[in-house]
């Protein structure tokens, strides 16, 4: 797996590097991993020694690699304060730098993420209030320690360099040509099922997302980024603003697109891009977090409205009742068929979780006659599904 990540990033050609690296590699958070590492300074990493001191976890359920900080004692000094916003991309010996950020898209998604983590982690004030209550979280224990290895008064000085060191750094970042150039400013996602908003679909009813631009007349395109599941590679679409989307009026700013049909209790995860129409075309994200940080919504069970099996009857605590072949007073539930035909419960399912209703399934060639009972003993014996004897027919 290591291998074939390395052959697809440093021998596929520029142009079709993102699609074919995409399937070995998570390159967002690829991305993610690197503006990380450059915005802080690690200079004990991946973007500094490019050999040592990172991680690679290969996730089995998307068969994808992706890299991670081994240790973070090393960032944020004074002589990385000045590191380009695009250190050691020039430098074939780092390429996930080299190639990656030589691909125009990926670019631009490692620079949206670079501006979040500016915006976000690297206020003054919102850092030196960080600082100050790891400070007060500690202070008493530094003063204590007999055998720490600075003293207590460059534990006190050593705040004021970190203050000064974001302070710098992120004006340094920003003084950068590409970090500054503007992006576009998404005002407002949301999706609808039924015309309901934030609605949480039935497996019959498609779903519209629709992205609120604040400048739309800046606007290259606006992308729907989406994924049926809680894990694995999203699917794009384009969104538009022609009032035929689902987004209202033709030229209001609003871009609308459809996500399609799931199964009942499918996790949907989506996000959106805007690209703007810039030389750049430098682009933006709803949410900023995004591909790790998403919209989600849960595809709900649909329920018949006149099912010819009825759940008749009950048992939710037998304590003296009928029992089982084991002799055990287990609960039960009774089915009824209402209709004139027998029917074949093979591979239907049977839960007591609203959030598992997948949580049994019925066994093949389960049948319930016409006008008959189905008894299903529920005390979760789950060798015991599959014997002929868990269900009694009357």
């Amino acid at each position: 797996d290591l291998v074939r990540v390395c052959q697809k990033l440093e021998q596929t050609p520029l142009a079709a590097l993102e699609d074919s690296l995409s399937a070995h590699l998570d390159v967002d958070r690829t991305l993610w991993f690197l503006a990380s590492e450059i915005a802080f300074g690690d200079d004990d990493g991946y973007v500094y020694k490019g050999k040592m001191d990172y991680y690679l976890y290969f996730d089995v359920e998307t068969e994808r690699m992706t890299p991670q900080d081994l240790d973070g004692n090393s960032v944020m000094t004074t002589n990385t304060s000045n590191w380009s916003a695009f250190y050691h991309a020039d430098n074939a010996n780092y390429p996930l730098l080299n190639r990656m950020l030589a691909v125009p898209s990926m670019r631009q998604r490692y620079l949206a993420h670079l501006r979040t983590l500016i915006n976000e982690k690297m206020q003054s004030t919102s850092f030196n209030a960080l600082l100050e209550s790891y400070r007060t979280l500690i202070d008493a224990e530094v003063q204590a320690d007999p055998k720490k290895l600075y003293s207590y008064a460059a534990f006190n000085s050593e705040l004021t360099v970190l203050q000064n060191y974001i302070t710098n750094r992120r004006n340094y970042l920003l003084g950068n040509t590409e970090v500054a150039q503007l992006a576009p400013v998404i005002t407002a996602v949301a999706h609808r099922a039924n015309g309901v908003e934030w609605a949480d679909p039935l497996p019959s009813e498609s779903v519209t997302a629709t992205a609120t631009m604040a400048n739309p007349a800046n606007m290259a395109r606006v992308d729907l980024f989406h994924c049926l599941g809680a894990y694995g590679k999203f699917t794009s679409v384009q969104m538009f603003d022609d009032g035929a989307h689902g987004d209202g009026a033709s030229g209001d700013g609003v871009y609308g697109a459809t996500i399609p049909q799931a199964a009942s209790m499918t996790r949907v995860r989506y996000y959106v891009k805007a690209t703007a129409n810039n030389t750049a075309q430098s682009v933006s994200f709803a949410p900023v977090g995004a591909e790790h940080d998403v919209y989600t919504y849960l595809v709900q069970v649909e329920f018949a409205t006149t099912p010819q099996i009825r759940i008749n009857e009950l048992m939710a605590q037998n304590v003296n009742g009928q029992q089982d072949e084991n002799g055990d007073h287990a609960d039960w539930i009774e089915l009824y068929n209402t209709g004139s035909t027998a029917v074949d419960l093979g591979d239907g399912w049977l839960s007591d979780d609203g959030n598992n209703v997948y949580k049994w399934r019925i066994p093949t060639g389960t049948v319930i006659d016409a006008g008959a009972y189905l008894i299903i003993w529920a005390d979760e014996e789950a060798a015991a599904f599959a014997a002929d004897a868990r269900f009694q027919q009357f």
